[in-house]
C-alpha cells in the first residue's frame, strides 16, 4: 500500500523497485494499492502507465484519512504500507514480511539508516525526540516512530481504531499497537534522499507529538463507520502474481 501525492517524478521507481520475484519466490502473491491524495502532477498516469495497480482516490485531504478511507479495501493477510518517494531500501520489504508470515510479529516498523543527504539534521533531532516520546509514554521500544515502512497482519490493521488525519497516522499505529499489546518489531531499512521536495514541517511535528499524548487516554474503540461514498476506486489490469 503507497500513499502518495504529487509524486509523478519518485512514483514510477518505486514501482519498479518492488522486489517482484523474490516475494514470488517466497510464496506471496501481491496487490499493489496507491492512495492517491488530491495529486495535482502526473502521479495517477505514471501508476496507469505500470498497469498493475489499484488506485483509491480520497476526497478528504491527508495521510491518516486516505489510510483510514482505504483500509476496507486491504485484501491481504499481511499489509505492507511504504511511502511513494523513493526513500526506502526495497529489500526491507520481504524482511517485514517474514516477520509477519512467521508469526514472530503483528506490526512490523522500519528502523532508517539514513544515508548522506537523506535526512536532515533538525529532521534527525525531531525524530529522536518524538520517538523517545513514543518509549516514555508506552513504555516500548520505539528507535524510529516516523518511519514510512510498516507491515501488519490483516487482523492487527483491522482492529485498529484509527482516527487520525495527516503525518500523525504513524504516531497513531505505534500507539494503538502498543495499547492493544500487539507484538511490535522492527527491521533495518536503508533511508535514501528522497526524489521531490519534503513535504514534513515543524507544524507536523508538533502534531505528531500532540498526537502521541492524545492517543496514550483516547478510547480503544470505533467511532462512526467511514461512508463508502469517501471513496472513488478505479481498479487496472492486476497478473496473477504482481507486487
Amino acid at each position: 500500500m503507497i500513499p502518495a501525492k504529487d509524486e509523478e517524478a519518485a512514483i514510477g521507481p518505486t514501482l519498479r523497485s518492488l522486489p517482484r520475484a523474490t516475494l514470488r519466490a517466497m510464496g506471496f502473491e501481491v496487490d499493489v494499492v496507491i492512495l492517491d491524495g488530491h495529486s495535482l502532477d502526473r502521479t495517477r498516469d505514471v501508476v496507469y502507465e505500470h498497469g498493475d495497480a489499484t488506485v483509491i482516490f480520497d476526497r478528504e485531504r491527508g495521510k491518516g484519512r486516505a489510510f483510514i478511507h482505504g483500509r476496507p479495501h486491504f485484501r491481504g493477510d499481511y499489509v505492507v504500507m511504504l511511502d511513494a518517494d523513493g526513500t526506502y531500501a526495497p529489500d526491507a520489504i520481504p524482511r517485514v514480511l517474514g516477520l509477519l508470515a512467521w508469526g514472530d510479529a503483528d506490526v512490523v516498523m522500519g528502523d532508517r539508516t539514513p544515508l548522506d543527504g537523506s535526512m536532515t539534521g533538525s529532521h534527525k533531532i525531531g525524530n529522536a525526540i518524538l520517538s523517545a516520546m513514543a518509549k516514555v509514554l508506552y513504555t516500548k521500544h520505539c528507535p524510529d516512530l516516523c518511519t514510512g515502512l510498516w507491515g501488519f497482519t490483516g487482523e492487527a490493521l483491522a482492529a485498529m481504531p484509527l482516527r487520525s488525519h495527516r503525518f500523525e497516522l504513524e504516531a497513531e499505529l505505534f500507539a494503538l499497537a502498543s495499547r492493544q499489546g500487539l507484538r511490535i518489531a522492527h527491521t533495518p531499512v536503508d533511508y535514501l534522499p528522497r526524489t521531490g521536495s519534503a513535504k514534513l514541517s515543524t507544524s507536523d511535528a508538533l502534531r505528531i507529538g500532540w498526537w502521541l499524548m492524545r492517543s496514550r487516554v483516547v478510547g480503544l474503540t470505533y467511532g462512526e463507520a467511514e461512508p463508502e461514498s469517501k471513496l472513488i476506486r478505479h481498479s487496472l489490469p492486476t497478473p496473477e502474481v504482481s507486487a
